[in-house]
Parts: C-alpha cells; structure tokens; sequence
C-alpha cells in the first residue's frame, strides 16, 4: 500500500532531512515589521485568484533563518531598477498604510554585493 504521508513522516521522525523550502518562514510585514538580510532567492508563482505572484527569499540578518516576502508591484519595479540580485543586502520598511489608501508603503535599499577578492 503506499503511503502519500511517508516522506514527511521520514523528515517528522529525522530519518530524512527536510528541504530548504520547508525551512522558510513566510513574512508578514504587518505582523514582523521591517526585513533586513541577504538575498538568497527569488521566485514566481501563479495564484489562482490573483495570477502571477512573486516573492523574494532573504536570510535574516539577525537569525540567520531563511524568510519569503511578497512583493508588491512597487517593490518588484524597485528591485529591478536597483538591479537586485542574489547575494545582495536588502531592507525593506513597512511604513504601513494611510486611511483611505488601498496599498501599503514601503522604504526599499539594496546594496550590491561585493566581489571576494582573494
């Protein structure tokens, strides 16, 4: 009989090690505030009421935990005008959102990443 539960049984018990996805905290600004880490990662999805989705993975700065945020329109044309890459530092402010606004602000930096030199 086949069990559809075993792998996360495996990694429930330690016998399998857990995947790099399932080790990600989803970030709600509302909730957590400001983020502030390295990017690791970034990714797409298609929602199915509100289609094409896109978020960003940061390792924190403080923790060291791997966080994915959404990002807003404004936020993805502020990465793509800053040139955020992989690697790069990240801050990203919730200033929260005005009475009667229907979008929520935020304060964007990016600093590129330095190259090793060895």
């Amino acid at each position: 009989m086949y069990d559809k539960f075993a792998n996360l049984r495996a990694i429930e018990s330690g016998q399998a090690p857990a995947s790099a996805a399932q080790n990600v905290r989803y970030w709600d600004f509302e909730r957590d505030g400001n983020i502030l880490g390295a990017i690791v990662e970034f990714n797409s999805f298609t929602h199915s009421v509100y289609g094409e989705q896109h978020t960003v993975i940061v390792r924190l700065a403080d923790s060291d935990e791997l966080a994915s945020a959404f990002l807003s329109g404004w936020l993805q044309e502020g990465m793509r005008r800053k040139q955020a890459a992989v690697g790069d530092l990240i801050l990203i402010q919730f200033l929260g959102q005005q009475p009667g606004e229907r979008f929520k602000r935020f304060h964007l930096e990016i600093e590129k990443s330095q190259p090793e030199i060895f």
